[in-house]
This record gives structure tokens, C-alpha cells and sequence, in this order.
């Protein structure tokens, strides 16, 4: 318990220490509000944008990718039910924000649904491999639903607060994983509780 507590606690520090990084740009993110709708699409998206993008895309990838590793090294230990919660949420978080990412740098709705749909479809079959067929296909349908959404988010809000968009849904993402983390932790102690009394048994 306290090893779950401790890494809770790191990954809390870990994203408070990413947001105050990107903390300085808010007030010119503000900013980017208002003005000729035309004349900032065709300028296309500012420098803060186009930074927080890539920070947004490294942080998504660690993130699922720790998620991953840390799903398969429990997969024995979890139900069908949490496994495909697990890649539901992993599939649908990431490729929101992956494709609202996309729709506000690409400024267009067919490729960033395509980029977005592609990448939660991966991730969801990744996810959900290790623990059952079922679980691989709600994750991708999960990983589906979520690209297109975030396509559609990101193209909406390209003259309204796009940077602060970016980060807002960066927040979505870190709040799911970790109470996806503290599920999977969970039901951990409990199916090895209930496996240790059925061998006491």
C-alpha cells in the first residue's frame, strides 16, 4: 500500500512539474483569443501552440506506454470487466488528445481523424492484447470513437484558446491514468487476497 501511495505521489509531482513548465505561456495563450477568424487560420498555429503540441505528445506517449507495461505485468491478476476498462480508457484519453493535438496544428478534419482514429485503434489492440480479445476490441472502438471526437475538438477550438485546450485535455489525461493506475493497483490486492485465501482454503 505504501508502494502504491509513493507512486501516486511521484506521478502527482511528475505532472505538477510539467504544468508549471508550460504555466508562463498562459497569459499569451489567453491572448490568442478573438481578433479575424481568417487571418488566424491562415497564419496557422502560434510558436506556444506548436511547443505545447510536442510537449503534449511526449507526455502522452510516456504516459501510455507506463500504462501499457504496468496493465501486462498484472494482466494475471485482473478481471475481464477491468481489463477492458483499462483499454477503454487508455484507447479513448490518448487519441482525444492525439487528435485535438492534430486538428489544431493541421488546421483540416479529415487527416488529424485519421491520425487520431489510427493511433486509438492501436493503442486500444496493444492495450487489451495481453488480457483478452475482448478487451483488444473495446479498446479499439474506444481508440475510434476518441480520435474522431478529438479531431473535431481541435478543429472547433483552432481560434478559441487552442493552447489552453491542449493543456486542459493534458489534465484530462493525467486525472484518468491515475485513477486507471489506482484501479488496477486495487484490484491487484484484492484478487491476491482472494487467491491467497482460496489456497489457505
Amino acid at each position: 500500500m505504501r508502494s502504491l501511495i509513493k507512486g501516486i505521489y511521484f506521478k502527482i509531482c511528475s505532472l505538477c512539474m510539467i504544468l508549471s513548465v508550460f504555466s508562463h505561456g498562459l497569459p499569451a495563450a489567453a491572448h490568442e483569443h478573438g481578433g479575424d477568424s481568417a487571418t488566424e487560420i491562415q497564419m496557422g498555429p502560434s510558436e506556444l501552440t506548436i511547443n505545447t503540441s510536442i510537449a503534449s505528445l511526449i507526455f502522452v506517449l510516456l504516459v501510455v506506454v507506463v500504462l501499457i507495461f504496468h496493465l501486462r505485468s498484472k494482466s494475471t491478476l485482473l478481471s475481464k470487466m477491468t481489463g477492458m476498462m483499462a483499454a477503454m480508457t487508455i484507447a479513448m484519453v490518448s487519441s482525444l488528445l492525439v487528435g485535438t493535438i492534430a486538428g489544431i496544428v493541421l488546421e483540416k478534419l479529415f487527416l488529424p481523424t485519421v491520425i487520431g482514429v489510427t493511433f486509438g485503434m492501436i493503442v486500444g489492440y496493444i492495450s487489451g492484447k495481453s488480457l483478452h480479445l475482448l478487451a483488444s476490441l473495446d479498446g479499439m472502438l474506444a481508440g475510434l470513437m476518441g480520435g474522431m471526437m478529438g479531431a473535431m475538438l481541435g478543429v472547433m477550438v483552432i481560434s478559441d484558446y487552442p493552447t489552453l485546450s491542449i493543456i486542459f485535455m493534458d489534465i484530462v489525461l493525467a486525472v484518468s491514468m491515475l485513477f486507471l493506475y489506482k484501479l488496477i493497483d486495487t484490484e491487484e490486492i484484492l484478487n491476491g487476497k482472494n487467491s491467497d485465501s482460496n489456497l489457505q482454503n
